[in-house]
């Protein structure tokens, strides 16, 4: 009976050391781990050095998260000795991972090939068997000499040079290119150049450095000017404590940053060659929300004006004027009075020379005079609020298109006060998709064929569509909707390209900040639809490439389409791409290494194409630039 017993006991303490091996590689991958570890203290180091705590609390939840994994994998030879404290490790550190995938942020603590239900039977089973080997413990049993203090010691000093290394520096925290991750990927093909629409400005400033979306039309489109050469141009990059949705360009040629993070509005004027910053500062305080990584309301949209004016709504329900070289307050509007109570201001263009049109994120839009600081606003939903996630465009004629949780709306001004010229109703689908801020279009109305036409995606199951709207008469009409991507798997939160009488269009289905981490990424998609007088065709859909949520752009001279890329990783190698695609075949001509990490996540923020050909994308945590 006693050696059965024994034998039993040995069992358990075999079958629960084999349980917790098996939940440590279903929860992360050994390059997964070293990442997290490695980024999570630079971000630390980053934090603290930037004065944002909110990045010093993330680098802390990382550097957790590993931590934990690492006390998982050094308890295991414990375990199978029998020993009592490495079981109890064991079984604290699985229930803080249950927890975690519990949570939205469970792709971190999953390996990339496992889905979060098997990851979740995994861990439930290796904890019930680990409570068995707690009860068969033995008491004799002794630890491996120095094996926690060694572990603990090298986790620790590895820590620490990454902190020390984000002290020093400026750049966003990354982990260093590993030897089988290639610098860069050519094609050997180029493209072929294609025309781009040229936008009126409508108050904005000169060129095509102004907003988000470029210009007044939001063709997301270059003209004039090509892509560097992705061998030879150097990447740098810049922490910012923020997401830098919005990179502009004032005419000194001064890259000017607006970063939103979950408490604070903060301005940059950066050094376009080194991203070193010239001037610096909190715009506005941002109060702290449950949906403040998809709340883009109170500074994630900001624009340059005819006056190089720097203009941002800011979160405290006021639109702030702010001189593009210095940062210096210039004027603030306040339009909280008529707004909805709470209501943020998503976005804000000019109304010809002496006003301002804003836009709510709960269905107000208004127009600001300012010479007089009076405001005028409506509520445009059809029985109450309705959802505006996103910008706008100007017509030709200076009138708004305004994409609702409900309808496509043309808005003009009638004596200062907004009015709902007509609405075009279009498919929100029956869902928010993964990937998506809400249930609705996800995209910026796009403006093009000179004004003729407005473009925006809808939410329809099983596809969405890309949907072409003919505004040149009294009414609008549908001139082609066109599905894209797979069934149950397409969805959109940015904008569309205009160029060559040609829309461009990606997928963004199941991104989130966390679905990207850990070797994952999203499901791949980008599109052409033609557009001519008698309809809409699809020449060509490339279903391979991921762009979990860049506002891409289009580049006129070299024929392409600028994005950034992601793709899937079974050893947990996050890597993000600058991407250059042939707009004539779908193809990649080139990609070049932006860095490893997920300080490198755009986060629904834009591509750029600076003055001088340069590269810039905006991360959620900074920006990261290719430098001709």
């Amino acid at each position: 009976m006693r050696k059965d017993g024994v034998m039993g006991a040995r069992a358990i303490r075999i079958a629960a050391a084999v349980g917790a091996l098996i939940a440590a590689i279903a929860v992360t991958t050994p390059m997964g781990l070293v990442v997290s570890l490695w980024v999570g203290a630079g971000t630390i180091g980053a934090g603290v050095r930037a004065s944002a705590p909110v990045y010093v609390a993330a680098g802390a939840l990382l550097v957790l998260i590993a931590s934990v994994i690492v006390a998982l994998w050094v308890s295991i030879p414990g375990i199978h000795r029998g020993r009592r404290r490495p079981a109890i490790v064991a079984l604290f550190s699985i229930a803080i991972l249950l927890v975690v995938l519990a949570t939205g942020a469970w792709p971190a603590v999953a390996a990339p090939w496992l889905s979060r239900t098997i990851v979740a039977g995994i861990l439930a089973v290796a904890g019930l068997v680990l409570i068995l080997a707690l009860w068969r413990s033995d008491p004799q049993a002794k630890p491996l000499p120095g094996l926690a203090p060694a572990v603990i010691g090298l986790v620790a000093t590895y820590a620490a040079v990454s902190v020390v290394s984000a002290l020093a520096s400026s750049s966003i925290p990354q982990f260093p290119r590993p030897p089988w991750v290639s610098q860069a990927d050519l094609s050997g093909t180029s493209g072929v150049p294609v025309t781009a629409p040229e936008a009126p400005q409508l108050g904005l400033a000169p060129g095509q450095w102004s907003s988000i979306h470029n210009d007044a039309w939001m063709t997301d489109a270059y003209r004039g000017v090509a892509l560097p050469d992705p061998e030879s141009s150097q990447v740098v990059s810049f922490f910012a404590g923020g997401d830098c949705a919005s990179l502009l360009w004032n005419s000194d040629g001064e890259l000017v940053a607006v970063c939103v993070s979950p408490t604070q509005v903060r301005g940059f004027v950066l050094d376009p060659r080194t991203l070193r910053p010239l001037t610096e500062r909190t715009l506005a305080d941002r109060p702290l929300a449950t949906d403040a990584l998809t709340n883009f309301s109170g500074g994630g949209y900001a624009i340059l004006d005819a006056r190089q004016q720097l203009v941002a709504p800011l979160p405290n329900g006021a639109i702030a004027r702010f001189d593009s070289r210095t940062l210096e307050l210039l004027d603030e509007f306040a339009v909280a009075e008529v707004l909805l109570p709470g209501e943020g201001i998503t976005s804000v263009l000019p109304n010809g020379e002496t006003g301002l049109w804003f836009v709510g994120r709960e269905g107000s839009v208004g127009i600001v005079d300012t010479t007089t600081g009076q405001a005028r606003a409506v509520l445009v939903g059809r029985d109450g609020p309705v959802d505006i996630e996103n910008s706008f465009a100007l017509g030709a004629d200076g009138t708004a298109y305004v994409v609702t949780g409900e309808d496509l709306l043309r808005i003009d001004d009638r004596a200062g006060v907004p009015e709902v010229a007509w609405r075009f109703a279009y498919d929100r689908g029956e869902r928010r998709k993964p990937g998506q801020t809400s249930r609705a279009s996800g995209t910026t109305p796009t403006v093009f064929a000179d004004g003729r036409f407005v473009a925006i995606t809808d939410n329809a199951e099983p596809r969405m569509n890309v949907v072409v709207v003919d505004v040149s008469g009294v009414q609008p009409q549908q001139h082609c909707a066109v599905p894209v991507f797979g069934d149950g798997e397409s969805a959109g939160e940015n904008a569309l390209i205009a160029m060559d009488d040609a829309l461009f269009v990606e997928n963004n289905y199941g991104y989130s900040a966390f679905a990207v981490a850990g070797g994952r990424t999203t499901v791949p998609g980008l599109a052409k639809v033609d557009v001519s007088a008698s309809g809409c065709s699809l020449p060509w859909q490339n279903d391979e490439l991921s762009i979990p949520s860049l506002v891409s752009k289009g580049v006129a001279v070299d024929g392409a389409v600028l994005t950034y890329t992601k793709e899937s990783s079974v050893i947990g190698t996050d890597a993000w791409w600058f991407t250059a695609v042939d707009v004539g075949t779908g193809e990649v001509l080139w990609r070049r290494l932006a860095g490893l990490g997920p300080m490198l996540n755009n986060h629904y923020a834009g591509g750029y194409l600076g003055p001088d050909g340069s590269v810039y994308i905006g991360t959620i945590s900074g920006v990261v630039a290719l430098l001709k």
